[in-house]
């Protein structure tokens, strides 16, 4: 898993587990639906300026996406 994939794979966790769509995420985040599912996927390789609205939209960290070393470890 490279660092895309795992990042994205956060975005999704948070995402679902507050039980919002891509949809709603879209509008609170103001990027598309598609780029959205892209980035979740590691499909998308997203910059901070892209990140920045998607963490704030759900309310979490930078640290809840970014991986530690515990985390780097497992990969």
């Amino acid at each position: 898993m490279n660092i895309t994939e795992f990042v994205g794979g956060k975005i999704r966790q948070y995402r679902k587990g507050k039980g919002k769509t891509l949809e709603e995420l879209s509008s609170a985040s103001g990027l598309t639906v598609n780029y959205l599912s892209m980035i979740e996927k590691g499909e998308a390789n997203a910059t901070l300026m892209k990140l920045e609205p998607i963490i704030y939209a759900l309310e979490i960290n930078w640290t809840d996406i970014i991986p530690i070393k515990h985390d780097e470890e497992k990969r």
